[in-house]
Parts: C-alpha cells; sequence; structure tokens
C-alpha cells in the first residue's frame, strides 16, 4: 500500500474504517472521519475562542454599554409603513416588555398580536444594540427569551429617550412603578409624546384639525380621550406663551 491510499485510521463502531483517506496529515482520514471529528471539535472551540476574543477587544455585549448609552430614539409612527432600516424596539404587553430587532415594526407588532401603541420605543440599531440592551437589563430578563419585566429602570430607559425627541419631559423616578402599571404608565406617556408632535407640528390647531391629525395616523383611542389630549396640549401651549409675553 502506496502513502497516496492509506486507510483512514478511525473507526465505525470499534471495527477498523475500510475507506481511504482523503487526508494524510496530521493523521489519515476519510473525508467521513474528518466531519465528524470537526463536528464534535469546532463548536466548541469558536465558543472558547469568542469567549476570550471579547474579553481581550473590549468590545464583548459586557463591555458596550456606551451603546446603550449613545442610543437615540426614532419616531415609531414613521415606522409603521412597512419594510426600514433596523431598528431594536420595546414593546410592551401587561407588565412586560419584549426587546429585539427588525426591518418591518409593523409586521412584528401584527405576528405579537398586538397593537401599534404597544411600541414604547424604537431605536436605530441591528443585534449588536440588542444584545448590549439584553446585557444591560439582564435581571429583569425571563429566562433567555427577548421579554423582560418592565422594570421602573427598563421604562426610565425609554421615557428618557422618548423625551429627547418629543419635547416632553420623562417622568421623575417617583413616579414610575413596576409591573403592569408601567405599562399603563407608559402608554399614557406615549399618547402625551404624541399628541404634543402633532399639536406642535400643525402649529396650535383647532380641536376638530387636532383630532383629524390623530385618526389619520391612526392612533386609536376614543374621542372623549383624543379631545383630553387635545385640551391638555392646548392648555399647555397657552401657559407657555403668556409666560414668554409677560
Amino acid at each position: 500500500m502506496t502513502h497516496s491510499n492509506r486507510l483512514c485510521v478511525a473507526n465505525d463502531k470499534g471495527r477498523a474504517c475500510h475507506r481511504l483517506a482523503d487526508a494524510q496529515l496530521p493523521v489519515a482520514l476519510c473525508n467521513a472521519h474528518r466531519i465528524e471529528i470537526a463536528l464534535a471539535v469546532v463548536p466548541d472551540m469558536l465558543r472558547s475562542g469568542l469567549s476570550v476574543a471579547l474579553a481581550d477587544s473590549g468590545t464583548g455585549v459586557a463591555g458596550r454599554d456606551d451603546l446603550v448609552r449613545a442610543a437615540m430614539a426614532t419616531p415609531v409612527e414613521g415606522l409603521l409603513g412597512g419594510v426600514h432600516d433596523s431598528v431594536v424596539y420595546f414593546i410592551a404587553n401587561g407588565g412586560r416588555v419584549k426587546i429585539g430587532y427588525t426591518t418591518n415594526l409593523k409586521s412584528r407588532v401584527s405576528a405579537l398580536s398586538l397593537r401599534a401603541d404597544s411600541v414604547l420605543l424604537a431605536l436605530p440599531g441591528g443585534p449588536e444594540l440588542e444584545r448590549a440592551l439584553h446585557a444591560r437589563f439582564a435581571q429583569h430578563r425571563s429566562g433567555d427569551t427577548e421579554w423582560f419585566e418592565l422594570s421602573p429602570e427598563i421604562f426610565r430607559y425609554a421615557s428618557a429617550r422618548n423625551a429627547a425627541i418629543s419635547g416632553v419631559a420623562p417622568l421623575a423616578s417617583a413616579e414610575v412603578a413596576g409591573g403592569p402599571s408601567a405599562a399603563t404608565t407608559a402608554r399614557h406617556e406615549q399618547r402625551k409624546s404624541r399628541a404634543f408632535r402633532i399639536y406642535a407640528d400643525l402649529g396650535q390647531p383647532s380641536q376638530r384639525a387636532f383630532v383629524k391629525a390623530w385618526r389619520e395616523h391612526g392612533y386609536g383611542e376614543t374621542d372623549q380621550t383624543v379631545r383630553s389630549l387635545y385640551d391638555e396640549m392646548h392648555a399647555a401651549f397657552e401657559k407657555s406663551r403668556k409666560g414668554n409675553t409677560e
């Protein structure tokens, strides 16, 4: 037997392999046993190597809190028309919130059988930001899922970023509760944020124009709720206007 046609040195269930070796170095192995060994060894090697690389580079999930701090919100309503650039979303359901990423927020909300107003926050970004946020809020996470307890910490994070683009001040820490009440508070704040943007964009509109614009955005809510939001915005703008002229 020549060097070029040696048999595989591995065995099949205790019996010598009868196949010719496809590789001679470092040991003679047939293609089937090369693949079998790779499947057994490579995943563990990759996992170990990844852990070392992340620790050495300082760019692992634990080291990317800078992404979490620097993330800026984008208006949710601009994402509900279909496919868009990747965003990380916070979607509330009861006392829980799902933190994931998507390029079609409308489809994701529909797949969860929820309404658009369940989206508490949207941040431009993808898997890296998602992983960083999962690490940041790990203590509130439900197992290995993308669902988290809607804790005061998570609510404050979403509230502060929405405030930066809406002009509505975030709630003080003392006003933020955990559990289902946080979800209710979050939805109320979101309604106020939307009402502020509509009122400001229309330039202090009439109540009728405000309600029409609200409906055109598809935000839902009862007529009484929308009128109350208008009254709240109108009073706030009037107070600000008078304060500037006194």
